[in-house]
């Protein structure tokens, strides 16, 4: 349904149907039923009285409660406190203060004082430093009714007022102040004032003392201490908190002695709002009226019905129009504008919209500009209805086009990373697009339209919107490739000996270091061989340096094979080379795997530079981790000291450091056999 229609509906049911009803009972059941309408509206209007009451003082509640949770407010008072507070955060908090209290017409003071009653900060700001005797009633109020005082008598400015308090705490959730609202109740006691009621009604504003104040503001007394409403108190206490057990926020009525009385609870600062309707003077002043209300009824149902019909057209076509431009702009029309010309707040409302359409579209077309300028690939994730925006260079960087669609159905979930890449990248985009992280900044490889794998860095960041929940995530896609496989490659440069592609000398002994150190914590069997070559010097002499290389290269072929996921090999240089064992069962498969070891070398291979056939020997000395040396340095001692007692004793052997000489494990010739 329109809001014109729910309107024109509203005021009907407000102002005429109240009118017709009226009309109807003064025809006929006269004076009474006319007073009977009267004590109901009384109700109404009384209960509503207090739904403002309790709205308007529910906002000071909330602005107090939203200044007092301020970190920089917590952590002023903290350092107030402590005499380390700077001029910044003062100024800070002055100026929150300022800004709470422009915000509300009804708020005339602010400020806070700590527990001695010493000012620290405030609106007025010649009141800091100044000491209020009254902090020990600031505090008792902060811990009652929501921190709502009772009703204050006029001051020099001739308005009654009171105080919403509430206390401060620093970040560590200590009691160190008390920030306090001096609030007018000019506005809310004009509200009392009763129109159509002549001298027949009043309405009061009860405080939580007890004390009442009505339509003309004058100074707060006890109900007991005024004959004329002494019956208030004694006829409705369960209407007000002072007098009895309140219970809901329901419109009590009772009548006494010519009297209705009502009387609403307002929940926040255990206030209430109260009506007293003199019903036997108010049916006397009826009767004298009743013959001519019919008529005057009929002629106010007339008017008021075209009036309203006027008002509603009047009011509601300017936000007719500013609906039909909102869902044209929602559509994609940037040229749309709201044009209402008139020079009331409508007029000011098309101003400031169509100025806000066009900062917008300012807004689109920087940020577009800027994404399309870009190298990189953006993106964003809306959290609120989890679809994904990507930048049209998508396609340019990865070889295929990503859709904006839904986050489940989109790249990030759809793209293939690298099964080692896999669990971690997961990991942080779940963790981003949950309440849990708010940035995310990742390198992973990601397979593209060609079966490569290339690198790629996530950089995101989350938002937040006004109340604290995640609203979106933006970040960017950034092609690390080039830079990463550059990097990669250096680090095997730096690793790896440039002709066997084994460890070379530095990076076998840090990783040799690193694995003694585990096997001592896991207290397993390694071992490290020491494997020199016999007569090496004999393929460079006889068939030359590429030869030797390529012996070099079969060597290098065996022992990665041997040390396959039970270890690892490096060259220290020359035909020198080593080998790690890890996790072995017994003490005897090191020597197992060394006899593996020299009967492949001594199997051979075929020379592609001279197309003979060559059977390689070499000596081995096998030391173990801990018995034989509890470092690098004392364990390749020992495995070479073992393998030179092969060298003096036949070669194409293997020895154990501190032990016997192994001859019958291989048997071995001490000549180069070559065919071709």
């Amino acid at each position: 349904m329109k809001i014109r229609f729910k309107l024109a509906g509203l005021m009907l049911i407000i102002l005429i149907i109240p009118m017709i009803v009226v009309s109807s009972v003064y025809s006929s059941k006269s004076a009474d039923a006319i007073v009977k309408g009267q004590i109901n509206s009384l109700g109404i209007i009384n209960g509503d009285r207090a739904a403002y009451l309790n709205e308007f003082i529910g906002n000071i509640i909330l602005s107090q409660k939203s200044f007092t949770s301020d970190n920089g407010v917590r952590e002023f008072v903290e350092h107030e406190c402590s005499d380390a507070h700077s001029d910044d955060e003062l100024k800070y908090v002055n100026e929150l203060i300022r800004d709470t209290v422009r915000r509300s017409s009804a708020v005339t003071d602010m400020f806070i004082l700590n527990d001695r009653g010493v000012i620290l900060a405030a609106y007025k700001t010649d009141m800091i430093g100044q000491t209020d005797s009254q902090v020990n009633d600031y505090i008792s109020f902060s811990g009652s009714n929501s921190g709502i005082s009772g009703i204050y008598p006029p001051n020099s400015s001739d308005k009654c007022y009171f105080y919403s308090c509430r206390r401060v705490y620093t970040p560590g959730n200590k009691k160190v102040g008390v920030a306090v609202q001096k609030v007018s109740l000019e506005e809310a006691a004009e509200m009392l004032k009763i129109t159509g009621y002549s001298n027949f009604a009043v309405s009061l504003i009860v405080d939580s003392n007890g004390k009442y104040i009505s339509g003309s503001v004058s100074n707060p007394r006890k109900l007991e201490d005024v004959v004329e409403f002494r019956a208030i108190a004694e006829s409705i206490p369960e209407a007000i908190p002072y007098y009895g057990d309140t219970n809901g926020s329901d419109t009590v009525i009772k009548e006494n002695e010519g009297y209705h009385i009502f009387g609403t609870p307002v929940s926040n600062g255990g206030w209430s709002v109260v009506s007293m309707f003199e019903s036997v003077d108010a049916k006397k002043a009826a009767s004298d009226s009743v013959s001519g209300v019919r008529v005057a009824v009929i002629i106010i149902t007339i008017l008021a019905a075209a009036a309203i019909i006027l008002v509603c057209y009047f009011f509601t076509e300017p936000i007719k129009k500013l609906v039909s431009v909102i869902y044209q702009k929602n559509k994609g029309d940037v040229n749309v504008r709201l044009d209402l010309d008139s020079n009331d707040e409508f007029g000011q409302i098309s101003t400031e919209f169509n100025a806000m359409f066009d900062s917008i579209f300012e807004s689109e077309q920087r940020y577009r500009t800027v994404v399309s300028m870009m190298d990189n690939v953006v993106f964003e994730i809306n959290l609120k209805t989890f679809k994904v925006y990507v930048s049209n260079n998508f396609n340019q960087k990865f070889s295929y086009r990503a859709k904006d669609d839904s986050i489940s159905e989109s790249f990030f979930y759809k793209m293939k990373i690298h099964k080692d890449d896999m669990k971690r990248y997961k990991e942080d985009l779940d963790t981003i697009v949950s309440s849990q992280g708010d940035k995310w900044e990742g390198e992973y490889r990601m397979k593209n339209l060609y079966g490569d794998f290339s690198w790629i860095r996530v950089k995101g960041k989350k938002f937040f919107d006004r109340s604290g929940a995640p609203s979106k995530i933006i970040g960017l896609l950034v092609d690390i490739d080039k830079e990463k496989k550059s990097a990669i490659t250096l680090i095997q440069k730096a690793s790896f000996d440039a002709l066997t592609q084994l460890y070379n000398r530095p990076t076998f002994l840090r990783t040799l270091d690193e694995e003694m150190n585990a096997s001592s914590t896991r207290r397993s069997l390694d071992a490290l061989m020491f494997i020199d070559l016999d007569d090496f010097k004999h393929f460079n002499d006889e068939y030359g340096h590429k030869c030797g290389d390529e012996v070099l290269k079969f060597v290098a072929d065996t022992i990665k094979e041997v040390t396959y996921e039970r270890g690892f090999g490096g060259r220290l240089g020359g035909d020198e080379f080593v080998m790690c064992l890890t996790n072995l069962t017994l003490i005897g498969d090191a020597g197992k795997v060394a006899a593996e070891v020299i009967s492949i070398l001594n199997e051979g291979f075929v020379s592609e530079s001279t197309e003979l056939h060559f059977n390689i020997h070499c000596s081995i000395g096998i030391a173990f981790f801990r018995e034989n040396g509890s470092n690098s340095a004392e364990l390749l001692e020992a495995a070479d000291t073992a393998m030179y007692k092969i060298k003096k004793s036949g070669k194409s052997n293997f020895a154990y450091a501190g032990g016997e000489t192994r001859i019958d494990i291989v048997e071995t010739t001490a000549t180069f056999d070559s065919t071709f």
